[in-house]
């Protein structure tokens, strides 16, 4: 008997042994915004599954709620712009690496106002709504700055995305940093219109994925997988639009011409182009740098940014 029970324990054990452990998804935590679409198309169309990428997109409401997810370390990843990028580490996130650029907003980021207001000069003792610790924040200050104004000029509160479109139409606001699709559904009022869109301040606002480090280490060969599915998704759009636009402008909640119209404010990086942009290690850290300050000019973050660390993914993509 003790021999049969030995027997079956020792099978046991070597079934144990001999099967793989179990490896979690690199999880990224991601927000609505149409550069980031092709990540969600190349997920939907099995391309993470054929190039063996153990990743897994979590979806959440805006910036501030995905930069708040990797801080308090439920996400080993974000999709976001340089801003959330460079404030996670300093606010208690793990170190960091900028691994994939999706897009350039040249366009897509915009300042929402009444039609009373005719210009960002108008904003004068006004009360503007915005992510106070995210991108919002550094587009109020840069379009204050473009038009010799500073945030000390306007009273800031911090509402966030899915909240600024009810704000502004029980007047609690007089403007709102905004984004798709929240920016386009304000702007279906008639009562609402533009009066600053990161068109003005050119390749400034960098869309990325970043991952933690320590999830990169255990996953050496995450970059390039990620970069292949990325191209695979382009790729899909340029053969197969109409379906491609189907999948993406339904998650957004656009029609396919509402989607593709937002696309012309972008500027996506297919392969060559991110192979471009990351050979220029120099330029992109002064990219970060230089958000850095900015952030430090208006309170966002405490740090010195002439020492901060490298955010940019030096290896293979």
């Amino acid at each position: 008997m003790k021999t049969g029970l030995t027997f079956c324990i020792f099978i046991i054990l070597s079934l144990y042994g001999c099967s793989k452990p179990t490896v979690s998804p690199v999880e990224i935590a991601i927000n609505p915004w149409p550069g980031y679409e092709f990540l969600y198309l190349a997920e939907q169309k099995g391309f993470f599954e054929q190039v063996q990428l153990n990743a897994k997109l979590i979806q959440l409401d805006s910036l501030s709620d995905v930069q708040r997810s990797y801080v308090n370390g439920y996400a080993d990843g974000i999709a976001s712009t340089v801003i959330e990028a460079v404030q996670a580490e300093v606010l208690g996130g793990k170190p960091l690496e900028i691994v994939l650029v999706p897009d350039f907003s040249n366009g897509g980021d915009v300042i929402i106002a009444d039609k009373g207001i005719k210009s960002v000069k108008d904003l004068k003792g006004k009360t503007v709504g915005c992510e106070v610790s995210s991108l919002g924040i550094y587009i109020l200050q840069r379009a204050l700055s473009s038009h010799d104004l500073k945030l000390s000029d306007v009273n800031v509160i911090n509402i966030e995305q899915m909240r600024g479109e009810q704000a502004l139409l029980n007047g609690s606001i007089d403007a709102f940093i905004s984004y798709p699709p929240v920016s386009t559904t304000i702007l279906k009022h008639e009562k609402y219109h533009q009066i600053f869109s990161s068109a003005e301040i050119p390749n400034e606002i960098i869309d990325t994925v970043s991952v933690s480090k320590d999830a990169l280490k255990q996953n050496p060969d995450f970059v390039p997988k990620l970069h292949k599915v990325w191209q695979m998704a382009l790729d899909y759009y340029q053969k197969f639009p109409e379906d491609a636009l189907k999948i993406m402008s339904k998650r957004e909640g656009f029609s396919a011409r509402e989607f593709t119209d937002i696309l012309s404010d972008l500027y996506i990086l297919d392969n060559k182009a991110q192979k471009a942009l990351f050979s220029k290690q120099d330029a992109l850290q002064n990219s970060v740098i230089n958000v850095c300050k900015t952030l430090v000019h208006v309170e966002s973050i405490e740090t010195n940014c002439d020492q901060f660390p490298q955010l940019i993914h030096q290896g293979e993509i």
